[in-house]
């Protein structure tokens, strides 16, 4: 039984092969079309800041003071989001607010670390990497006259080198999810086609609507075959 059914299975598939591969290729396509022509492009630049302790009684830095600072890059993370920070850096440039920057802003940071990572997402990379150290810059100066028993300070600016190539949208995501949709597709029209089709092809199919067992073939014969 289980071989009957993959056998039916094989000739179904066989049968509406240019349907798989046309939908397919329509789901390819119209992906690609989104993916290089529709969604926009969005450029990642990434600055970094470091937290440590204003002051160090000595040369030797306490487990206590690391453990202090990390707790310190949560609320760090917080003002970098802050309304009135992202007011700040707005003003050097007008065409955003505050609002708009928040979009673009994601602050992160490990676990154990004392470093937190600030990336800013836009269309034009020379953006992304100057706003990303505008936020930096402006970040290190409210902090500086807020918080006193710790200092923030710039480990590693954005740079337009590391921003050039698009972080979104994912092109091999897109066609996967393309081709997928494609084949769902056509599974979705194979079985409605199979399953609405009620028209008997094989004396199986007499047997099984019907019920009826089958007492004899009558083959087809051509015209001006031999008469018997």
């Amino acid at each position: 039984m289980d071989s009957i059914d993959l056998r039916k299975l094989f000739q179904i598939t066989k049968k509406n092969i240019w349907l798989i591969i046309i939908l397919s290729a329509i789901g390819i396509i119209v992906a690609s079309v989104m993916t290089f022509c529709i969604i926009p492009k969005g450029y990642n630049a990434t600055t970094q800041i470091l937290v440590t302790q204003a002051k160090e009684s000595n040369d030797v830095v306490q487990s206590s003071e690391i453990q202090a600072n990390i707790q310190m890059v949560n609320t760090y993370s917080v003002i970098l989001k802050s309304k009135q920070l992202l007011k700040d850096v707005a003003k050097e440039y007008p065409t955003y607010s505050a609002n708009s920057l928040l979009k673009k802003i994601t602050v992160a940071s490990d676990s154990n670390s004392q470093v937190i990572d600030v990336t800013v997402t836009d269309g034009n990379p020379t953006t992304a990497v100057n706003l990303a150290n505008s936020l930096g810059d402006q970040f290190i100066r409210s902090t500086s006259k807020m918080i006193k028993t710790n200092h923030a300070s710039i480990l590693s600016r954005a740079d337009l080198e590391d921003s050039k190539l698009p972080a979104s949208p994912n092109h091999m995501i897109h066609l996967s999810l393309g081709l997928l949709i494609g084949l769902f597709l056509s599974f979705l029209v194979i079985v409605l086609r199979e399953v609405l089709d009620s028209t008997i092809k094989t004396e199986v199919d007499i047997e099984t609507s019907l019920g009826l067992p089958i007492l004899g073939i009558i083959n087809h014969v051509e015209k001006g075959g031999t008469n018997s």
